[in-house]
């Protein structure tokens, strides 16, 4: 029993949930959203805010498109410098994200299949933004070592995050009256989503890319600007949420048509802050990107994205050299090792990898961001109430830590009243913190737990069960016919004496019950020599 005893009250460096985190009052978060709205099935333009017409908007923070720049910048150092396709974006508070997108099949870049992930640009911030609050107003949950912060809904619904799977296929050739978008590996079916090619013969910016006498799209080497539309997929039976194509020079001189499907969902995951530790909110669950080539299909909620939605994120501008383009085509020509060539995907840096992987990863990436910061405006900010022990209340924009927000709901009723009224959707924040403590934690203390367990029920219904009477020994009726036996009988010579040390031998003798001369029973040792105590004729033993 001593090593189960010792893995039982050892302390263990583990995280432990904090007992009182809140000593100065309740803390209550209010997302300012019913729960259906925080992550819509359905993107549309309507969900844009009105700021995010002008990028240089105070509001630009918040618009779907501000991670282009972000996004930009890695295809330029993936061209350069082979970056990986993880990127660390900024959000409120100093916390970051990690934005990554990983190919369907692990260390193969030759397959035009993505899947890529983040953390809602929301939630970090207000994770973020709850810590500063924190530290700000001296609440407790501040004071340990190394505290963590793990938001989740009081109701016990997850929070999500947005995940997208991107594949990508080159097409050099097609029926003159349509073309196609590749289905995933995963679906039921092999049959391929048909598009009719009239979708891009009546766009200004594919104009001149079709001959009208042969199949295979026009050569025009150095010639082509790198042309981009979305495909809106409505109407397609089990059609991903949006198409994508691009047209693009390649190094063996030809124009491509790369041809995309993308499908994204909102997938539940976990989060957490360890904001002594470093400021980066990290995922708890296993859910994440990785996930893609191990036959987990269950992605979550489908998202259907609308063509104007897109567009949105296709803006408009004029680059450097004063030509009028959009923001996808202008990152994917970051692309180019050489400015002076209109040939993307050329030089050293290809390698191994295709160019449907590289349109894939680079469009996940941005999409992906760009879902990341649906709802996410200032003016929806989440509100946190602080009860005092007092019951006076004191609410706080998170984000907007200046102190104490005059009251602008109804006078006649409290704040946390009034958000339950609208619906709102309420964040608990579970605190933990690391350290030593002792717990019921791990395979190992259980089983020792369980094994001291079983040890003590053992003895104690053993002891009843003697003390009680309800069960003998069959040798004798009592324990206290034993001990008058013991007592009774002669001096064993194999014993010796009482002052014979006791060891491990002694307990291996056997002991019998013999009837003496005087008709009386006693306890002998197996062994014993003196004659008196020696079996007898005529007399039991």
């Amino acid at each position: 029993m001593g090593p189960c005893s010792a893995l039982a009250i050892i302390p263990n460096l583990d995280w432990w949930n904090h007992t009182n985190p809140f000593p100065e009052g309740p803390e209550r978060a209010f997302m300012r959203y019913k729960p259906s709205d925080l992550w819509p099935t359905s993107i549309t333009k309507d969900l844009i805010p009105p700021g995010c017409a002008d990028t240089k908007s105070p509001d630009a923070e918040y618009c779907p498109d501000s991670g282009y720049e972000l996004v930009k910048e890695w295809v330029g150092a993936h061209q350069n410098q082979g970056q990986e396709p993880n990127i660390t974006t900024p959000g409120h508070g100093g916390v970051t994200r990690h934005l990554a997108s990983v190919t369907a099949y692990p260390g193969l870049k030759s397959s035009g299949e993505t899947a890529t992930s983040t953390i809602g640009y929301k939630e970090a911030w207000d994770l973020g933004a709850f810590w500063q609050y924190a530290l700000g107003q001296g609440r407790s949950l501040a004071t340990p070592s190394r505290p963590r912060i793990a938001p989740g809904f009081v109701n016990g619904s997850p929070l999500k995050k947005p995940d997208v799977r991107i594949i990508c296929v080159e097409q050099y050739e097609w029926s003159t009256s349509d073309f196609d978008l590749p289905r995933y590996k995963f679906t039921l079916t092999d049959d391929l989503w048909w598009i009719p090619s009239s979708v891009l013969r009546s766009q200004q910016k594919f104009r001149g890319l079709f001959s009208n006498t042969t199949d295979e799209i026009q050569s025009h080497v150095g010639q082509f600007p790198t042309a981009f539309t979305w495909i809106d997929t409505f109407s397609l039976v089990d059609g991903p949420s949006i198409g994508a194509v691009l047209a693009v020079n390649t190094p063996n001189e030809s124009v491509a048509l790369v041809t995309c499907s993308v499908s994204a969902y909102w997938k539940p995951t976990t989060i957490f802050l360890d904001p002594k530790s470093d400021m980066i909110v990290h995922e708890e669950s296993s859910t994440r990107a990785n996930e893609y080539d191990q036959g987990q299909w269950d992605l979550g909620t489908p998202i259907n994205i609308a063509v104007d939605w897109a567009d949105a994120m296709d803006r408009n501008f004029t680059d450097d050299n004063g030509l009028e383009t959009t923001y996808i085509p202008h990152m994917m020509e970051r692309y180019n090792n050489n400015s002076s060539s209109p040939i993307l995907f050329s030089g050293p840096g290809l390698g191994e990898e295709s160019i449907p992987w590289r349109i894939s990863t680079a469009l996940g990436l941005y999409l992906t961001e760009a879902l990341a910061r649906v709802q996410s405006t200032f003016s929806n900010a989440t509100v946190l109430c602080h009860t005092s022990k007092t019951d006076q209340e004191s609410v706080f924009i998170l984000g907007d830590l200046n102190g104490y927000h005059s009251q602008w709901w109804p006078q006649d009723k409290s704040f946390i009243d009034y958000a339950h009224e609208q619906g709102w959707a309420e964040l608990e924040f579970a605190i933990a913190r690391y350290g030593y403590g002792w717990g019921f934690q791990g395979k190992t203390v259980k089983l020792a737990t369980a094994a001291l367990v079983l040890q003590a029920l053992i003895g104690t219904v053993y002891l009843g069960l003697i003390i009680s009477g309800i069960w003998k020994p069959l040798s004798w009726a009592t324990m206290g016919e034993m001990l008058i036996f013991a007592i009774n009988s002669s001096p064993s010579t194999v014993l010796r004496t009482a002052a014979t040390p006791v060891d491990k031998y002694t307990w291996r003798h056997t002991v019998k019950i013999r009837q003496m001369e005087n008709k009386l029973r006693e306890l002998v040792v197996e062994g014993e020599t003196n004659i008196e105590l020696m079996p007898r004729m005529g007399h039991k033993h």
